[in-house]
């Protein structure tokens, strides 16, 4: 392939990131907002949204990735709004902006462990200073920390049978996903369907979704997968890739598998899942724990209606039985089995031997 219209290219849902920093200021005074919004947005770092209530607040928060959040907690829900950014991201840095000084007002504040605290009137450059601190120490902080997760698969809902457990693991602790679909399924159903359910099943996820467009049942190892491949591998910079395993009776998966090996050459961290067509000769040693996420994968999965209806390995009860069954290595826990290719990152050694009781595993099948 020599000329660009001849390279494979990704279909991807979700815009790209922005490498400025991000702050969200949340607070009813827009008069005082406004210099804060003009003098932040002039520098060359970083950008400023403005609202004025905490509803709004949390419909942002889940749109994006921020650095920095600042709230007058004056505002209602304003300290509550603080305690569940802190209990469910593990990124974003709080700022406290505000009139009152009051004893009890300040022991609020601690309680909800804010990084930074400013008393109005602030100036706009001391303002800008302070944010730029806190955004920054906890951007890079993110860079250091945050994985980059690459999860392929050959058709529409591979991933989430095989690995959306571990990707639901992974979005609780803040990490990038990417999930790479190679075909839109055509041998399974129409594809506008399929589409449509690979989407909200990413969503669930929280995962940024690309489709290539190869076709189903023709997949090969060749050029073009790897290609597809590696321009997905380019995008996100993965630290970790969950790839089908050679250990399948589906022609496609294998070839997913093989091509995998070559694009992820350089990725640190690669693992393979099972399928339901994996075969007996699947080894894996590692058994990642999905007690505490088994309800967000199954979620995933029912997301492909038009698949759970007409497939028995998909059903609930099957999915549960064999994190049961793998579990049983992990300390009978839920479990999703992998095989690794090449495991360097320090933190993540196999979720083997963990002391877990059975009953925390009931509970979760249970709820």
């Amino acid at each position: 392939m020599t000329a660009d219209t001849d390279k494979p290219r990704l279909s991807v849902v979700e815009e790209p990131p922005t490498d400025l920093l991000q702050i969200l200021l949340v607070d009813s005074d827009e008069a005082a907002a406004f210099p804060l919004r003009r003098v932040v947005d002039r520098s060359t770092s970083a950008r400023l949204r403005y609202v004025a209530d905490t509803v709004a607040a949390d419909g942002l928060l889940d749109a994006q990735p921020w650095d920095l959040v600042v709230v007058d907690p004056v505002l209602p829900g304003g300290f509550d709004l603080l305690k569940r950014i802190k209990a469910t991201r593990r990124w974003v840095a709080t700022m406290v902006l505000s009139h009152d000084q009051t004893p009890q007002f300040l022991r609020q504040a601690v309680k909800c462990q804010i990084d930074g605290l400013l008393f109005k009137p602030v100036a706009a450059q001391e303002f800008l200073e302070q944010a730029l601190l806190l955004a920054e120490a906890v951007h890079s902080r993110r860079q250091r920390q945050q994985k980059r997760v690459l999860a392929i698969g050959a058709h529409p809902d591979d991933v989430e049978i095989g690995c959306g457990g571990a990707l639901a693991k992974h979005q609780a602790k803040g990490d990038i996903l990417h999930i790479l679909t190679l075909s839109r399924g055509a041998a399974g159903g129409d594809t506008n369907v399929r589409t449509a359910e690979a989407q909200r099943a990413a969503e669930l996820l929280g995962a940024k979704l690309s489709f290539g467009n190869l076709q189903d049942a023709h997949i090969t190892d060749g050029v073009e997968t790897i290609s597809l491949m590696q321009a997905a591998i380019r995008e996100l910079r993965p630290s970790h890739v969950y790839t089908h395993c050679i250990e399948d009776t589906h022609q496609d998966h294998r070839a997913a598998h093989s091509a995998s090996l070559v694009a992820a050459r350089g990725v640190p961290n690669v693992y393979c899942y099972q399928t339901p067509s994996s075969t007996v000769e699947f080894r894996p040693n590692r058994f990642v724990d999905i007690t505490d996420f088994i309800k967000q994968k199954l979620l995933a999965i029912g997301a492909y209606k038009s698949q759970v209806d007409r497939m028995e390995s998909l059903q609930d009860d099957v999915i549960l039985t064999n994190a049961r069954y793998w579990g049983r290595y992990a300390g009978y826990v839920l479990a999703e089995p992998m095989r690794i290719v090449r495991q360097r990152d320090g933190d993540m050694t196999p979720d083997v031997g963990k002391e877990y009781s059975a009953a925390k595993a009931k509970t979760a099948m249970a709820g």
